[in-house]
């Protein structure tokens, strides 16, 4: 197909991201914006020179003029809009998680393996330039076998609002959004398959309904350990990944990759080009007609030990302490 027509869900501040990667692409169609609430969408419409601004889902499912949807919408409705944009036959790009639970993420991987459409899931640190350099690094086998990674990431959030200082309508969440980004990359970058997992979670927060604290340590079956830890409540925001090596240690911060004290990486490159790169492996998987490089079953691998931990809280502790308000 020559131009692909694209309805982008949401318009806060990662729709922003997507359409700006998009607008830098041949061949893209700024269909519709789909949104909840019909001012915003009506002036992100018109901001991004979209055709149409709708607040009516099943509308954009119907129209069989839209090939591609990218889902940023809350959390919450990920699994309901993926569900019914592949049932629509629709090729989707959708934030994490997947899905807020292992089995929504696992019925939509098996879903999506009987689907002509395409389903990729928007692990975005995969395609940040310092992120593909690392890999590349590791791969390369000059620092030899990953023994431990540390990789940490905290901020304040006592309220429910986004990065963008915007109140949300919805809750986010530490473990199963965030979580999802720092386990995921753990995997990528250490290449094996996880053999088992622990953790804790912070009781739920009485205002946000969520854990603010989670801590996981996986064992990975080429015997490397990793150590998850992410914070809502750091005053002062830290983030970053360690890596001790067999013939060294890489310390991983921001855009600069360090090794045995020297400097190996530094790239300018922001946010933007990494979700540059990610959408257009999206749509690049659609006109070659192949699997993206992200797809749900990566995605449900990164999920899956978040929720043995969820579930352990649930099993060894008192459920009302832990539980979520979301059923998938």
């Amino acid at each position: 197909m020559d131009t692909l027509s694209c309805c982008v869900v949401g318009y806060g501040g990662i729709a922003d991201f997507h359409v700006e990667a998009l607008k830098q692409m041949d061949g893209i169609k700024l269909h519709t914006v789909m949104g909840r609430r019909s001012e915003p969408a009506e002036a992100f419409r018109v901001k991004h020179g979209f055709e149409k601004a709708t607040t009516n889902y099943d509308a954009v499912m119907a129209d069989k003029t839209i090939d591609a949807v990218i889902i940023g919408s809350p959390s919450e409705v990920h699994y309901e809009q993926t569900i019914k944009a592949l049932e629509a036959g629709k090729h989707v790009l959708v934030e994490i998680p997947l899905a807020l639970s292992h089995k929504g993420a696992r019925d939509l991987a098996g879903m999506a393996t009987k689907s002509t459409a395409k389903l990729m899931v928007a692990h975005t640190r995969r395609f940040d330039p310092a992120g593909i350099f690392l890999k590349d690094f590791v791969t390369s086998g000059k620092p030899g076998r990953i023994l431990q990674h540390q990789h940490y990431s905290f901020w304040l959030r006592h309220h429910n609002v986004g990065w963008t200082g915007y109140q949300r309508s919805w809750t986010d969440d530490v473990v199963f959004h965030h979580g999802c980004h720092l386990v995921d990359f753990s995997r990528w970058i250490v290449g094996a398959p996880i053999r088992r997992v622990s953790g804790e979670l912070s009781p739920l927060h009485s205002e946000i309904g969520t854990s603010l604290d989670v801590s996981l340590l996986m064992r990975y079956q080429n015997e490397a350990i990793a150590t998850i830890s992410l914070s809502y409540n750091a005053s002062q925001s830290a983030k970053g990944n360690i890596f001790i090596c067999e013939n060294g240690t890489i310390n991983h911060t921001g855009k600069s990759i360090v090794f045995n004290g020297e400097t190996i990486f530094e790239t300018d490159d922001s946010a933007e080009s990494a979700i540059l790169t990610q959408n257009r492996e999206f749509i690049d998987a659609i006109r070659e007609d192949r699997a993206p490089s992200c797809n749900a079953n990566e995605a449900l691998a990164s999920l899956t030990p978040l929720q043995q931990v969820y579930e352990q809280m649930i099993t060894l502790e008192k459920e009302a302490k832990y539980k979520r308000q979301w059923h998938v």
